[in-house]
Formats: C-alpha cells, sequence, structure tokens
C-alpha cells in the first residue's frame, strides 16, 4: 500500500511539476494597444476564457507541452495557432470589417477557412435566426447553395445542390445522424436547441464521412460550455401569431477547472397554419420536444466527452386522402385545429455520444463512440392499430489519427464503423421496407502541406457496405448484397493578400438504401405508393470545384462554380397508375446525370455608413440527363438579399438593429416525367431587435415573416400536389434573458 502511495504521489508531483502557468496578452497589431474584449479558447482542455478590461489573461496550469489557442474580439481577424505553453504569450490580431478567416472544425482538423482546399460555407446560428423560423430545416435553407424542402411546418430538411435526402450526410459534433432520411415526410429529426453554428460542405464528401455524402454534408455544433469558472443561464421564449404557437427554451451552463457541463429543454407546439386567403392548412399542426446533456472532462494529455440528445414530436400529415375526387380546396379548412388528428406521425430520436482525445506532442487520437435509437409510428385511419411502427437502431465507431511530422505536413487516418439494425413492429398493419442489418466500414487516409499561402490536401478512401438479416431470407441465401467503392479526393488553396483561389476534385459513392431496394407499400406521409428495385446498381459520383474569393476591407465577394456528374442516379418514376387515391411510383436508375450550378454570395460593409450590412447570394442548379426526362425536385433559381443596420440607439433601452431579408426565386420549367413547374415569386421579411439594460441580458426580438402576405408554392414543397400554398404573414415576439455570474472558487 505504501508503494502505491509513493508512486500516485510521485505521478501527480511530476503532473504539478511540469505544469505551466500561463498569461496572454492580445494587442492590436496595428496601434499595439491591448485589446480588452476577446474570447480565448484553449482546444486541447476544451475551456473558454474572456477578456474584459484587464490587459492580459491568467491561464490555469497547463501539463500540455502544446496548446492550439483560438483567439477572437470583434472588429479583428480571429486567429488559431499552436504554440508551446510559457510564461507569457503575446498575440497579435489584425483589425478587419469582415472576418473571412473563420475556424472550421467539420474538416475533420482545426484550420481557418481561408486555408482549407474546400470551400466550406459558415453560418451562426444567431445570424440565421435573425428572421425566426418554426423549425431547424428551414433555418438550414438560408444559408447560400443550400435549400430547403418542407411538408408545412412541421416537416423541412436540407437540399444541397440539387441533392437532398439520403444524399445529403448530416452530422452533430462528429457523430452521423441516421433515421428515416429516406422518406420526404421526415426531417432533420433534431430542434435547434443547443446549436450554436453550422458548416456545409458542397458537393460528394465521402472522404472524411463515408458513403452517402454525393450533394454534401451540414455539419452541426452545439454551443460551448460557459466560460472558465462561470455559471450561465439562457432562457428563451417565441410566439407565432400565424399558427398560434410557440417555443420555450432553456440552457443552464457551469463551467470549471477540468470540468464542464450544460442541461438544455426546449418545448414548441402549433396549430394549423394560416394562408394567405385566411384559411388554413388542415392537419399541418405539430409539436415538439427537445432535451439535451453534455459534459466535458480534461484529465492530463486528454479530453473525454460525453453528450445525449433528445428529439420527440408529433406531426399531422396534412394532404392525406384516399379520395380519388378530391381537389386543392378539400385541405383549406375555415377553423384552425391544434390536437392532433389523423393520420399522424410519432418521431423519437435519442443520439448517445462518447469522445476520447489523446493528444502528444506530434500527433493525437480521437475515439467517437456512438450509438442512436430512432422510432417511428405513424397512424393513417385507425388509433388502435398504426399503419407503420419502424425501429432503427444504430452503432457507430470512429476512429482517427492525426500526425503532424512538421509545421508543413499533417497525415490523417482513420476507420469508421457502422451497424444499422431496421425492425417492424409486429402491431403495424402495413410493411414499408422489411427488417435488416446494414454494416458500413470504411477506412481513410488524407494528406496535407502546407507551405506559406499554399495549401494541399489529397486523400482514399475504401467503403464497404453489407445487407444481411433481411427479412427475405431466400434472397439473401442466392444473392448477398455487398456494395464496395474506391474513392479519392485532392484540393488545393492559393492566398494572396485579398484574393483566395481554390480548386478540388473529388468522387463519391452511395449504394441503394433499403427503401429504393424493397419497397412494396403505402407512404402516406409522402402520399404515394413505392416499389422498391432490386436490380439498382450503386450511384458513382464525381464533381469539380472553383472558389473565387476577393476580398477588401469594406467587401468580399464569393463566385463558386461547380459541376457534379453522377452515374447511376436513383429516382423515384411516377408510373401513370392511382392505388386507393394514391399514385404510384417505382425506383428506377438513370444512366448519367449531371449536376451544373452557380453559387455566389456578396457581403459589403461601407465605411460610409459605418452600421449597413448589405448581403447577397445567387443560386443556380441546372441538371442534364442522360434519359428523356429531367430529375424531379431541382431547385428554382434563388436570390436572397438581408440589410442589416445596427442602430445601438439608447442605453438602459437599445435599438439594437433592423433587419431587412428578401427572397426571390425564379420560375422552375426544368422538371421530371409528370412534374408541373413552378411559378416565380418573392417574399419578404423583417425584424428589429431591442436590448434592455446595458449589458444587453434581456433581448427582444419583434419580426413578420411574409410581410406583403404573397401566395406562393415552392418547388421543393412536398404539398405542391394539392396545391398547398406556403403560410401567409406571421407576426412574431421573441423574448431572451441570458445572465453569468462566477462561480466560487
Amino acid at each position: 500500500m505504501m508503494r502505491i502511495a509513493i508512486v500516485l504521489f510521485s505521478f501527480f508531483y511530476a503532473s504539478f511539476m511540469n505544469a505551466q502557468s500561463v498569461r496572454i496578452y492580445l494587442s492590436d497589431s496595428l496601434t499595439k494597444d491591448p485589446i480588452v474584449n476577446a474570447t480565448v479558447f484553449i482546444v486541447e482542455t476544451d475551456q473558454w476564457f474572456s477578456i474584459h478590461q484587464q490587459k492580459h489573461l491568467e491561464l490555469p496550469a497547463i501539463t500540455l507541452k502544446k496548446i492550439t489557442l483560438k483567439c477572437y474580439a470583434p472588429g479583428y481577424k480571429s486567429s488559431l495557432m499552436e504554440c508551446a505553453p510559457k510564461d507569457s504569450l503575446h498575440v497579435s490580431l489584425s483589425p478587419m470589417h469582415l472576418d473571412v478567416h473563420e475556424i472550421t472544425i467539420s474538416t475533420g482538423n482545426l484550420s481557418q477557412r481561408n486555408k482549407n482546399p474546400f470551400h466550406v460555407e459558415v453560418r451562426k446560428m444567431a445570424e440565421l435566426n435573425v428572421i425566426s423560423a418554426v423549425n431547424l430545416g428551414e433555418l438550414l435553407g438560408r444559408i447560400p447553395g443550400v435549400f430547403s424542402a418542407s411538408l408545412g411546418n412541421g416537416v423541412a430538411k436540407p437540399v444541397v445542390r440539387g441533392m437532398q435526402g439520403m444524399r445529403v450526410v448530416t452530422l452533430l459534433n462528429g457523430l452521423r445522424l441516421e433515421g428515416q432520411q429516406w422518406g420526404g415526410d421526415h426531417g432533420v429529426g433534431l430542434t435547434e436547441l443547443g446549436i450554436s453554428s453550422v458548416e456545409v460542405i458542397k458537393g460528394p464528401a465521402s472522404l472524411l464521412y463515408g458513403a452517402d455524402a454525393l450533394g454534401g454534408v451540414v455539419y452541426l455544433l452545439d454551443a460551448p460550455y460557459a466560460k472558465y469558472n462561470t455559471r450561465e443561464v439562457s432562457f428563451q421564449s417565441s410566439l407565432f401569431h400565424n399558427t398560434m404557437g410557440g417555443r420555450g427554451q432553456f440552457i443552464y451552463k457551469e463551467s470549471y477547472k477540468k470540468f464542464r457541463w450544460l442541461t438544455a429543454l426546449t418545448y414548441g407546439t402549433h396549430a394549423d397554419f394560416q394562408l394567405p386567403s385566411r384559411k388554413f392548412a388542415q392537419n399541418s399542426r405539430f409539436n415538439d420536444l427537445g432535451a439535451k446533456l453534455s459534459m466535458s472532462y480534461n484529465a492530463k494529455n486528454s479530453l473525454l466527452q460525453f453528450r445525449y440528445t433528445l428529439s420527440h414530436s408529433v406531426t399531422g400529415i396534412p394532404g392525406h386522402t384516399h379520395d380519388s375526387l378530391a381537389t386543392p380546396e378539400t385541405f383549406q379548412v375555415s377553423e384552425q385545429g391544434r390536437k392532433y388528428m389523423l393520420p399522424a406521425q410519432f418521431f423519437r430520436n435519442q443520439l448517445f455520444h462518447f469522445t476520447v482525445n489523446w493528444y502528444g506532442d506530434k500527433s493525437n487520437v480521437q475515439l467517437h463512440l456512438g450509438s442512436t435509437a430512432n422510432k417511428l409510428v405513424e397512424y393513417d385511419e385507425k388509433i388502435t392499430k398504426p399503419s407503420l411502427n419502424m425501429q432503427l437502431t444504430n452503432q457507430l465507431t470512429q476512429v482517427k489519427w492525426v500526425f503532424k511530422p512538421s509545421s508543413q505536413l499533417s497525415l490523417t487516418s482513420g476507420f469508421q464503423g457502422m451497424v444499422q439494425i431496421n425492425r417492424n413492429g409486429l402491431n403495424a398493419s402495413d410493411t414499408l421496407i422489411p427488417g435488416a442489418t446494414t454494416i458500413d466500414a470504411g477506412a481513410y487516409s488524407t494528406l496535407l502541406f502546407e507551405k506559406q499561402a499554399w495549401s494541399i490536401q489529397a486523400g482514399l478512401r475504401y467503403d464497404i457496405r453489407m445487407l444481411r438479416n433481411l427479412d427475405v431470407p431466400q434472397l439473401i441465401l442466392f444473392n448477398p448484397l455487398n456494395y464496395q467503392g474506391l474513392n479519392g479526393s485532392i484540393g488545393w488553396v492559393r492566398n494572396w493578400s485579398n484574393l483566395i483561389v481554390r480548386s478540388s476534385l473529388s468522387t463519391g459513392f452511395r449504394a441503394p438504401h433499403l427503401t429504393e431496394l424493397f419497397s412494396n407499400g403505402y407512404h402516406h406521409g409522402a402520399l404515394r405508393y413505392e416499389i422498391g428495385n432490386l436490380q439498382l446498381k450503386s450511384e458513382r459520383a464525381t464533381q469539380l470545384d472553383l472558389t473565387l474569393e476577393k476580398n477588401s476591407e469594406h467587401s468580399t465577394i464569393t463566385i463558386n462554380p461547380f459541376s457534379n456528374r453522377v452515374a447511376n442516379f436513383i429516382y423515384l418514376q411516377p408510373i401513370d397508375s392511382i392505388m386507393d387515391g394514391i399514385p404510384v411510383f417505382k425506383y428506377s436508375q438513370n444512366k448519367l446525370v449531371w449536376f451544373n450550378g452557380l453559387d455566389v454570395s456578396f457581403h459589403y460593409h461601407p465605411h460610409f455608413a459605418h452600421k449597413l450590412h448589405w448581403e447577397i447570394s445567387l443560386s443556380y442548379i441546372h441538371c442534364i440527363t442522360s434519359g428523356d426526362s429531367s430529375i424531379s425536385m431541382i431547385p428554382q433559381p434563388r436570390m436572397l438579399n438581408n440589410l442589416r443596420y445596427e442602430c445601438m440607439f439608447g442605453k438602459k433601452v437599445c435599438l439594437k438593429d433592423i433587419n431587412l431579408s428578401s427572397t426571390l426565386l425564379g420560375p422552375q420549367n426544368q422538371v421530371a416525367y409528370l412534374e408541373s413547374p413552378s411559378k416565380a415569386y418573392h417574399v419578404l421579411d423583417a425584424s428589429m431587435a431591442i436590448a434592455f439594460s446595458q449589458k444587453k441580458e434581456f433581448m427582444v426580438n419583434i419580426g413578420v415573416r411574409n410581410l406583403l402576405n404573397t401566395w406562393y408554392i415552392d418547388h421543393l414543397s412536398r404539398l405542391k400536389n394539392i396545391q398547398m400554398p406556403f403560410p401567409g404573414r406571421n407576426v412574431y415576439v421573441s423574448l431572451k434573458y441570458d445572465f453569468s455570474n462566477p462561480l466560487n472558487k
């Protein structure tokens, strides 16, 4: 016992003796004056620190030989630097009105956006929520190059470069979200609770995230923990007059020397939304519940994190009928309802995520262990017997090793595995797809070389997908279903003083999903009867991407043309048949589909009107197919205009800013067989924010969505076939209260 005590004492004594107390000084690179309103984040210990009024920051003792610092300050370029802890560190930040050097996480390693060979769109949720939305999918649709496909107010999913569902991979803090995304009636499966930012990688991104990411990757990031030795509490409530609904949210955080945690809860409820005609969309009502628990602990040379997320929703399915004589007016009623009615979906998503990071002198290892449980129950005509009862569980494992032999060279290698089990409840009246076990395994390696203004990255990846334990054993006995693919990517970026040029070439593959192979039944939420096809081959994509970014002191413009070639494209083909009033579709394959497009974004912050911000983005996609029909649901050409004026009038009651948002979509005449074209439309939104008290702890946001009460139907709407327009004018009020105080030392 004495020997053990001596060993333990020696270990802790050595750790203490090796610990280094660090003092950080932040200064303006031009004036050399200290910056007294800044934030510093240490990546390896997952700790946030604030600099307010004092001239330097005292960090707790650090045992690591090397740390990575992220430094932020209003009006300055963000900074990412690796350094050895020492008595004092001096960091200079360059003044800049527009920061184009955001730190990205989604690309595998922390990197500044201007040094990344692959173009990544980075948006804060606070920016997207300037005009409040009722669901997460709708917020994502405000990012340049990203659209939103909706089924009423309760369901919306992101569309990236003309692709959605299984061709867009969504991750939360690196955990891949696998739910019922194959259905047009299922959204992201999350609320915006506790999410601080989103990063979007457009085009095939299979190298780091596995198969399926032919359209792109949506990488969601949770809000950071409270700053060091601080308790933070946030309350928020929103009310929407159009749906007579609202949402409440509560977040509580505490951060200690080595341990941090947060918990969050949200609940939202909405009645049927009101149309511009003042009628209501029958059964568009929904409610959702979300909860979150996160914990983080930094040990010696390692960081441990655990996260749990729950999302539960009850959503009506508007436009459902078996009556072949139904008209669009059938689903537009004069009374607004809130209590759920049939048909309805009950959707529950649970996510468990555990990560460990081990940090060495020249390398680090990251282990991800995840488990997701997804349950979908649909009631069609009987509340006592569900039409669908599907349970989907996923066990995910990811190991990543990053080796940096020098400051210019970085090697990243990893393995990802997933076991997905789909089961149907015995009490369901219908079975859309059979129960099955899907096994995914993939290994990859990338090499990044950086020298002066150049960055070059290249990599390879091999994936295999196996379908086993199907509820059709006679098929598997004679024809086991295995799919495999080898993919690669190469990209480069060159930085000049005010110009960034990047280009990349990447490939990807996607194996057919269970729904595409074995569907044979009514999909009530999607309003169609679906028939699978066992002869489907894997999709294979090749994309060429070019980005030109011109920056000045007061403006930035980005031009991003792309071309994505997809072989063996899988799609739903209508066969001009009706079953019980529902149209019939069969999964088919097009030999070759080209997605060509252009994204342009412009941000202007004029010197003569320092408080004015003007952001505009243009998105256009054109599809070419080898067959005689186009692909369905290609987004309309879009122009987004956002004007924001930072008023800052008043002290105790401060008019913080005024926002005006314009969305103009052009006509879409590029349609598939039996798909109808869509007309152009324009929607105007407005909002203003008011802060109370000098610390701005209490905020009020007042706004109007669809200010002109425009009647319109988006081409990506799942309710287009019943001519259901989008909601009319919607006035909302959002209240938010934040406060923080130091913990007892």
